[in-house]
């Protein structure tokens, strides 16, 4: 009997071990969480450690792999992705230092910001046909990646996209690239070859510092470096250049702080004019522009000894700080077709001074609000015709209280509001034309309880109002892209409508400091 007993009891304890050994192995599986076809995140039962992962499977049917999805797997080695995923998102594989294999489905449209950040193994990737844009940092510090596919239909490579990956060797950039962002390459030792294709329009600035590429670029007999119809950069050993005529670009810094430069042969054709091109070039007392340039960047003329400048028709933007600084640049001439002129363009400059400013202190140039200043009037009433309210136009003027915006402005730039901290009210006339509403453009209006925003607006971009005292705000019906981060910091927010069509793409909204405010759909 005691022996029946015994039996019994070691039946019991085993069967006892082995339900919690089933019951462990259940609960060290992943849990996928998902939500409106968006992998958000994994949980690993009760190891619920992100860096226990080691493999995972997406299933069919996931159409995105959401921000920080994997951020921080450390032992995370191989991902099989669902083939109808179309967006990485943000930092989604940040810091999975082990990652070897992922295969890119071929249905994928977007690479996010960091998204492969310091994937440290990563050895190889193969960027399908549908991506057009690669965002910033995607790649950054992949220090074991030696081989990147790109694919013929690529647009732009983002800022720093493959930074410090110090065992790329080669790269093909394709036709069909347009644009090269800063530090794009930062780093890249082993890099030296690189197809470069003909019709770049712009290389920021050390997109390929640190390599081994200028050795194959080539060096004219003004000391210019070229690759493909861009000028990357000029040694400073000439007071006379002459650029090539096939080039389109200058790229950013070409001739920065080049005390040599007295003269400069721009030839037709070229589109841009890179940020601090011919920044503090003093001896630079003119500089003749052909037409088909569209853009001169942010500080190109900085600091130069430019007394007069010539701007074709073709020009459409004029970047922040363009003129910034050029103490004896008396006379230029604008473009009627001009879209842009960014903050401080001609500040501290004779032409500046020479314009007179209106009974509200505002500063115009053709249809376009260029600047103001603090002449004692809190009600501001912008001239009838203006077309553009520019960039930094009213930054800092804790004198304003009111803003009536004539239906001629189709476009508010970057800062134009920026830390009016007595705003409470802007009025837009009935019938705007108003498109667009630029980055940064309402931050720090603290007083500003409400803005009734017009139905003709399209766009609404990143921190376009940020620290202001809403408690609901209504995002027009014709609005066509919202950024996510569009609306932060607002502390008394409580509701977001937005328009039905808008549903699926917001499914959640950047605030940052408060709790989530509700969204109703109208």
């Amino acid at each position: 009997m005691k022996k029946i007993k015994k039996i019994h009891l070691v039946r019991l304890l085993f069967f006892l071990i082995l339900g919690i050994i089933c019951f462990v192995l259940i609960n060290l599986k992943c849990r996928i969480i998902i939500k409106d076809n968006v992998f958000i995140g994994v949980k690993n039962g009760i190891i619920e450690k992100k860096a226990d992962l080691k493999a995972i499977e997406i299933p069919d049917g996931v159409t995105e792999i959401g921000i920080l999805a994997f951020s921080d797997c450390v032992n995370l080695e191989k991902v099989k992705l669902s083939d109808d995923i179309k967006e990485i998102g943000m930092g989604a594989f940040y810091d999975c230092q082990n990652l070897k294999d992922i295969k890119l489905p071929e249905k994928l449209e977007i690479i996010r910001n960091d998204a492969f950040l310091n994937c440290k193994s990563l050895t190889e990737i193969s960027i399908p046909s549908d991506v057009r844009v690669i965002e910033e940092g995607a790649f950054s510090e992949c220090s074991s990646l030696t081989d990147v596919q790109l694919p013929n239909n690529i647009t732009e490579i983002k800022e720093k996209t493959f930074n410090n990956c110090i065992n790329l060797r080669s790269i093909y950039l394709p036709d069909s690239l347009k644009i090269i962002g800063g530090s794009a390459f930062y780093n890249c030792s082993s890099l030296s070859a690189v197809r470069m294709s003909e019709e770049i329009e712009r290389v920021g600035e050390n997109a390929f510092w640190g390599t081994e590429v200028f050795k194959s670029g080539m060096v004219d007999e003004y000391g210019s470096v070229y690759l493909g119809k861009v000028l990357l950069y000029n040694k400073g050993l000439n007071d006379t250049v002459i650029v090539k005529g096939s080039t389109k670009t200058i790229a950013n810094s070409a001739f920065i702080d080049n005390d040599r430069l007295k003269e400069v042969g721009l030839p037709e054709g070229i589109i841009e004019i890179g940020d601090k091109c011919f920044k503090n070039c003093k001896a630079l007392k003119k500089i003749d522009i052909k037409e088909g340039l569209k853009r001169i960047g942010a500080d190109s003329f900085a600091g130069a000894g430019v007394e007069e400048v010539s701007l074709p028709e073709s020009i459409t933007e004029i970047g922040e700080g363009a003129f910034n600084n050029c103490k004896d640049l008396s006379d230029i001439n604008l473009p009627s077709g001009i879209e842009r002129i960014s903050g401080y363009s001609f500040e501290n400059t004779k032409y500046l001074n020479n314009i007179k400013p209106d009974e509200y202190g505002c500063k115009y140039v053709q249809n376009i609000l260029l600047t103001s200043e603090n002449n004692g009037s809190s009600i501001i009433y912008i001239k009838a015709g203006t077309g553009l309210i520019g960039a930094q136009a009213f930054k800092n003027r804790k004198d304003i209280e009111e803003v009536y915006i004539p239906k001629s402005v189709e476009i508010i730039d970057s800062d134009a509001f920026f830390l009016c901290s007595n705003l409470r009210k802007v009025d837009f006339e009935e019938g705007i034309k108003l498109k667009e509403i630029k980055p940064f453009t309402f931050v720090g209006c603290k007083k500003m309880e409400n803005i009734d925003l017009p139905d003709s607006l399209k766009t609404i971009y990143a921190y376009s109002f940020g620290d202001c005292s809403f408690t609901k705000i209504k995002i027009p019906k014709n609005v066509e892209y919202l950024d996510l981060y569009a609306i932060r910091e607002c502390y008394l927010l409580k509701e977001i409508e937005l328009p039905e069509r808008l549903r699926g793409e917001y499914h959640w909204i950047a605030t940052y400091g408060i709790k989530t405010p509700k969204l109703v759909f109208y």
